[in-house]
This record gives structure tokens, C-alpha cells and sequence, in this order.
């Protein structure tokens, strides 16, 4: 008996192996979530290009508060979908790299103000590098579970 149950456990084991059965360890491609990262990233590009060319008080916390206003706005959305999506901590998480690097970029300029300068071109160039870096870290997970990749 307790051969044939050996032998009915590995027929199971398997038939669910030929079955194409896929264990997922990832969240599918989600194209929204892709479109709207992307957007993003655009937006903050535009961002950097043009604080870094500008000059007290054009550059004050003050005079952008609108865009971190909208780019929180923004990035809300993407992770408010982002986690309504099952299987998706992976992409939550960078979300929340995102939220925590936008933060430090606005406190940042908020102490700019209090010195009445701007931020140094050099230093807006490494945020630029850094926000980029984030961006294509969750998108290359997004193309990568867009090919399959990430199961």
C-alpha cells in the first residue's frame, strides 16, 4: 500500500510538471506602471536641467514646490497600483526608494532657502545620476518581467 502511494505521489509530481505548471515568484508586467515610471523620470530629468540653470531666488524651494507637490502626487498613484498588484514587494520596495529620495532631494532645497542659495550644479548632477539609477532599476524589473525574466 504504502508502495503504490510512493508511486501515486510521483505520478502526480509528474503529471504536473509535464502539465506546464509555472510557479510565480513575481508580479506580470504591469505596461501602466512602466508608462508612468517613465513619465516620471522625464519629468525629474526636466527638473534637474532647469534648477541647474537657474539662479537665487528662481532656484528656491519656494518657486518648485508645485513640482514635489505633483511628483508626489504622481508617484502616489504608481504605488498605490503597485501594491495592488499581488506579488509585487519587489517594485513596492523601490517605490519607497523613490518616496525616500524624493524627500531628501525637497529638504535639500529647503536648506538652500534658508541660505538664500541654490543647490551646487555638481551636486544636482549626482542627484541626477542617483534619481536615474532608481528609475531604471524598477524599470529594467518591469522589461524584465515584461520577457519573463523575473519568475
Amino acid at each position: 500500500m504504502k508502495e503504490l502511494l510512493r508511486i501515486l505521489s510521483k505520478c502526480i509530481v509528474v503529471i504536473m510538471l509535464l502539465s506546464g505548471c509555472t510557479i510565480q515568484f513575481v508580479s506580470k508586467y504591469d505596461d501602466q506602471t512602466d508608462t508612468n515610471v517613465t513619465a516620471l523620470q522625464k519629468k525629474f530629468d526636466t527638473y534637474f536641467i532647469n534648477l541647474k540653470s537657474e539662479a537665487y531666488p528662481a532656484c528656491s524651494y519656494s518657486n518648485h514646490i508645485s513640482f514635489y507637490n505633483d511628483a508626489k502626487i504622481q508617484l502616489s498613484g504608481i504605488q498605490v497600483r503597485a501594491k495592488a498588484i499581488p506579488l509585487n514587494d519587489i517594485t513596492i520596495k523601490q517605490l519607497e526608494s523613490l518616496s525616500l529620495a524624493i524627500s531628501d532631494l525637497e529638504k535639500s532645497q529647503q536648506l538652500k532657502d534658508k541660505e538664500s542659495s541654490c543647490i551646487n550644479p555638481l551636486l544636482i548632477d549626482t542627484d541626477q545620476i542617483m534619481f536615474n539609477s532608481i528609475f531604471t532599476a524598477i524599470l529594467k524589473l518591469e522589461i524584465a518581467k515584461k520577457r519573463g525574466e523575473a519568475k
